[in-house]
């Protein structure tokens, strides 16, 4: 029996993220061995004097200038954040996915021969990574969305978008162990090899839609017939019909652009700075440094999932009056609150032996807590206006500049000598940024539809099967509307006040009433 082609998406799309996002970390890790005082090895075995295992920068790369590489990398990828979400829109998600992790994965091979020639030239690699990275997650949130029936977006997108938050974990242990007991590189060019092999699985497996896709067994394709399949890219007509004064001047829409603005602040802090941290506070070997900044993302992992989870129950139960878009902004100031918290007591702690074990617990419970604000904050578009749900986030994704502030300003602020004192400064402003973001989401913050994403009378249907000339492969999505032993599906854009649910499911001979875009219950479809 064929394995079902909706299973083959969300398999490669978990694995696309855990590598893709992955790529952060194992350079953070690798600058942190590689610009190291060589005295400092722990239980490594990698010998010292081995020119083919072990890279010596010190001296001629210096830790702030490492940490102007991984600004770099930010600002290349905020430049392609917004056209991201329009390119998921208008063209083909699949392909500019692929493509896009593809280069990167390219340019991660690449990596270790720049790193010892030059250091101009390895930032400028690590920016052009950061600009064809922008897209990736965007038009893979569209291949996602086209994949996922009604009854089974919560379980598909949760899985998928999983890799994401399990790849820092992945990342530090795979680097903190390979350049401990292998090679300064060696990371780098599995990572670089997984993606490129990854790349050609997603080109040769992966359709846009399944109407797209020529070997949909009998048993799924009545599956989207029945159920309709979601969201597809390609769609001039709504790419065309996109309200950018409404969405600049929303400021709803500002509250989701500063939670993600406070987000990228820390997750950057805690994937390129806590390994030069632990290193310059605690003098942690490489092996130590990629588990104690790992371990912390799989608490939030589990946080995510869970917590989104039990965020749409609560709603959707409406228990002590919790509307939408309280249940948002309950989620974002848990969240964010206790990491900002705990970021506030961890600037006060020194460098004992104590203080580190007390630093590493303090990070996996504001690390783990912060996964309650992924159903805050990042939900939100589809709140707001689930039509351009894919525009908002790109547009919210640049938030990026939050990680591009992020590590600039830790570099200025460490300095040369990396002191206790300059890294508690570095914390204090972290927990400040995201208590100032708390306060701001909670005043702004809606989980309603807004008034310039009601759709106007007349403008409500949609045919979910391809009815525009940019169309492709009209003849095979015709084969979910012509059958009429398995019915027909139609979508309809539905307003609710609160709108917590997107959909309706009233059937009308054979006819599923659907939202516009049928994403109600896809919370976890925006969270990274």
């Amino acid at each position: 029996m064929c394995c079902p082609k909706r299973f083959i998406v969300v398999g490669l799309g978990f694995l696309g993220l855990l590598v893709s996002i992955g790529y952060r970390a194992v350079f953070a890790l690798v600058m942190v061995d590689v610009i190291k005082n060589q005295s400092v090895g722990g239980k490594c075995t990698v010998n010292a004097s081995d020119p083919t295992r072990y890279l010596s920068l010190a001296g001629r790369v210096t830790v702030q200038f490492s940490q102007n590489i991984n600004t770099a990398y930010f600002i290349g990828s905020l430049i392609t954040q917004a056209p991201g979400g329009y390119l998921a829109l208008r063209f083909s998600p699949s392909r500019i996915c692929g493509i896009s992790i593809l280069l990167s994965s390219i340019l991660m091979l690449i990596l270790p021969l720049a790193i010892p020639f030059n250091k101009w030239l390895t930032m400028a690699i690590r920016f052009m990574q950061g600009f064809v990275e922008g897209a990736s997650v965007p038009a893979l949130s569209g291949v996602i969305a086209a994949w996922a029936p009604r009854t089974e977006k919560t379980r598909m997108i949760t899985i998928s978008y999983s890799g994401a938050y399990l790849s820092p974990t992945l990342a530090f242990l795979v680097t903190g162990y390979a350049s401990c007991y292998v090679s300064w590189h060696a990371s780098l060019f599995i990572y670089g090899g997984c993606g490129v092999l990854w790349s050609l699985a997603w080109f040769f497996c992966i359709y846009d839609s399944p109407a797209d896709h020529p070997g949909v067994g009998d048993r799924e394709k009545l599956l989207f017939i029945e159920e309709g399949p979601g969201h597809r890219g390609g769609n001039r007509l709504i790419a065309s019909g996109i309200p950018w004064q409404s969405i600049f001047t929303s400021l709803p829409m500002y509250a989701i652009i500063v939670g993600s603005f406070c987000r990228n602040w820390i997750f950057s802090l805690i994937l390129t700075e806590l390994p030069q941290y632990f290193h310059d506070v605690f003098n942690a070997s490489i092996d130590d440094i990629g588990w104690m900044t790992g371990v912390p993302e799989v608490f939030m992992t589990l946080v995510t999932v869970t917590g989104g989870v039990l965020v749409d129950k609560t709603i959707k139960s409406r228990k002590c009056g919790i509307t939408t878009t309280v249940g948002r902004k309950m989620a974002q100031c848990i969240g964010f609150g206790t990491e900002a918290i705990c970021f506030f007591v961890l600037a006060t702690l020194g460098n004992t032996p104590e203080n580190r074990t007390t630093a590493f617990i303090l990070l996996c419970i504001g690390v783990g807590f912060s996964g309650f604000a992924i159903s805050g904050y990042q939900v939100n578009p589809l709140d707001l206006a689930p039509q351009y749900a894919s525009i908002l986030t790109g547009l919210s994704r640049c938030g990026a500049l939050g990680a591009i502030l992020s590590t600039a300003v830790a570099a200025v602020i460490r300095g040369k000598t990396g002191s206790v004192n300059n890294w508690q400064t570095i914390f204090w402003i972290a927990g400040g940024v995201h208590m100032a973001g708390v306060i701001f989401y909670g005043i702004f913050a809606r989980g309603t539809r807004q008034d310039w994403a009601k759709v106007k009378e007349g403008e409500g249907l949609i045919n979910p099967v391809g009815s525009e000339s940019d169309m492709h492969t009209e003849s095979r999505e015709h084969i979910y509307s012509k059958s009429a032993d398995y019915g027909s599906t139609r979508r309809e854009e539905e307003d609710y006040s609160d709108n917590d649910k997107i959909f309706s499911q009233s059937v009308d001979n054979g006819a599923l009433r659907r939202s516009d875009y049928d994403e109600g219950d896809n919370w976890f479809l925006l969270t990274i």
